[in-house]
């Protein structure tokens, strides 16, 4: 992770120079019945063939699954045209050693009475966690959260971050609308991607994508993604846990990037 970083920030040094613990539990109820809400999903970006974690757009935000004892209600929202389009499937279902598996109801208004999906999900602090297979045969995982759970207590970094500006050394470059350098971190409480946009020496501006698994162990922040090579990240909160900066040391001075959460 911080050799990737430092990697990208390298380049912006250049420019500006010349110019947890799984938790059963989950501190409380883990009931599946009641009603869940899309939070974040993890899933295949196809234009750069890998999997990143994104957050819900302002259409697929709106996806709910309703569960009760016996019925798996699915309505899932999506963008179309720049409008919100919805659809429905009703399931009955049963569960088994964390897998949901699911037959289409003869009341479901979508046209698949009959046919039979599995779905494996687990819970973590509270959070239900379901994946499944595309129809390209991709794996999706989906982050749910309950309608009425407070979720105040899950780690300060899970969440939506922006960044605002970057430090190389004594240099500070901000970040500006319409301008190459941004970045943004989608981070679930399993793991997290880093988007970032920095410019190269001819200003051409380099889209890097970098996903990985995080822990929190004493106090600490750590990537996982080799557990091999197990790497602390340099995590410092400020402002009521409403803003985060992340720094390593580079030939250039130290790199710290800037972040303030979104959501």
């Amino acid at each position: 992770m911080k050799k990737l970083i430092f990697s990208a920030f390298i380049a912006t040094a250049l420019c500006l120079s010349s110019c947890g613990k799984d938790d059963d539990n989950g501190g409380g109820s883990t009931s599946l019945t009641g009603d869940w809400y899309l939070y974040m999903l993890y899933n295949m970006d196809e234009n750069i063939g890998k999997y990143n974690w994104r957050s819900p757009n302002q259409c697929a935000e709106q996806t709910r699954f309703e569960i009760s004892d016996k019925v798996f209600k699915h309505k899932r929202v999506y963008e179309e045209g720049g409008t919100c389009k919805e659809d429905f499937v009703y399931y009955d279902y049963t569960t088994s050693n964390g897998v949901f598996n699911l037959t289409v109801r003869a009341d479901s208004p979508a046209d698949r009475k009959g046919k039979t999906v599995t779905v494996d999900y687990k819970m973590k602090n509270k959070e239900l966690i379901i994946t499944s297979k595309t129809s390209k045969g991709y794996y999706e995982t989906r982050m749910l959260h309950k309608k009425g759970v407070n979720y105040s207590y899950l780690d300060p970094f899970v969440g939506y971050w922006r960044m605002t500006k970057a430090t190389v050394g004594q240099t500070e470059a901000i970040v500006q609308d319409g301008k190459c350098l941004s970045g943004t971190v989608i981070a679930s409480s399993i793991g997290f991607t880093l988007y970032l946009n920095v410019p190269d020496q001819s200003g051409r501006c380099q889209k890097t994508v970098t996903t990985c698994e995080w822990v929190k162990e004493g106090g600490k922040y750590y990537d996982i993604t080799d557990p091999q090579k197990k790497e602390e990240l340099a995590f410092v909160f400020s402002d009521n846990n409403t803003k985060l900066s992340y720094s390593t040391p580079s030939d250039k001075g130290l790199i710290t990037i800037y972040l303030t959460k979104v959501r």
